[in-house]
């Protein structure tokens, strides 16, 4: 078995679990490329950086780098595209039916967002960006661009939700971690974690690209860690994006931070934890668009 060495071995992927260890292992030695599996579960880890950092990582020799993301690139997106909650037309038609029966002038007081009278629409602010949703057509699109203009299941999940229950009431003026949101401790662990190790790879573990990204999307710098942003995901939703670069012992990391008025304006957890999905989506295409 190959010996770890620093100078050798690059970060390939950072895996969910084990059977993605498996699959992408299987693949790459495949074709020929020597893999070095690290899982955070082993003993000495005690399994306390899973929820941080994924359930493990593959590595390869740095010469090898660019053909294992190749080889693993297509593997990657069939399971983004396997999971039961991918398209727009899996939502709860209930949702559709709710939204229509509101009065569009009440949905805008509540949720600030406005009525486009000539689109029988709804345009919502997204970051630097809006989409727009049509009740009656039950209809979701990209009115003004973003990063990412990829519309999907979680998508909708959190512009319906947001439609019909954010509420006009004040932000509490201070940021806590997902695990401070009533119910989070348990619920933002394992499968329900938010996906910012995937960010922290297009960011290629970087302060300036982190920085560079978080402009594209409109935020606002603040201080926090060693780089930290502002951004007003929705119009009653802030969410603040904190950097800290790495050193010799410990990757860089990036963390989100919420004002507790969000499990107000978002009433479900699943919700939230949709909308944090939504937000590193937008972080990483705004980080690749960069390159």
């Amino acid at each position: 078995m190959a010996t770890e060495n620093p100078k050798r071995w690059m970060l390939c992927h950072t895996l969910a679990n084990r059977f993605e260890a498996d699959l992408l292992s299987d693949a790459l030695e495949k074709e020929g490329i020597p893999v070095l599996l690290r899982s955070f579960e082993e003993t000495a880890y005690d399994g306390l950086f899973v929820p941080q950092r994924g359930w493990g990582q593959i590595l390869v020799p740095a010469q090898e780098i660019t053909r294992a993301r190749a080889v693993i690139a297509p593997l990657l997106e069939t399971f983004q595209s396997r999971g039961p909650y991918q398209s727009l037309e899996k939502l709860d038609p209930l949702l559709w039916e709710r939204l229509k029966k509101e009065d569009p002038k009440e949905v805008c007081r509540r949720a600030q967002v406005q009525w486009m009278e000539d689109r029988n629409a709804y345009r919502i602010p997204f970051l630097n960006g809006a989409y727009a949703c049509r009740p009656q057509d039950e209809t979701l699109s990209v009115l003004e661009e973003l990063p990412s203009s990829k519309l999907d299941f979680q998508t909708g999940l959190v512009v319906l939700h947001y439609l019909l229950e954010a509420r006009p009431e004040p932000l509490e003026g201070r940021w806590i971690s997902e695990k401070e949101i009533p119910g989070g401790l348990q619920f933002f662990a394992g499968p329900h974690a938010f996906p910012l190790p995937w960010v922290l790879r297009s960011l290629d573990h970087d302060l300036d690209r982190f920085c560079e990204a978080a402009e594209i999307m409109g935020g606002t710098p603040v201080d926090a860690g060693d780089a930290a942003y502002r951004f007003w995901v929705l119009p009653r939703i802030p969410i603040q994006a904190v950097f800290w670069a790495g050193d010799d012992e410990f990757q860089a990391s990036l963390g989100l931070r919420f004002d507790p008025s969000i499990s107000r304006q978002l009433e479900s957890l699943d919700t939230i934890w949709a909308l944090a999905n939504l937000f590193c989506r937008q972080l990483r295409a705004a980080a690749l668009d960069g390159e």
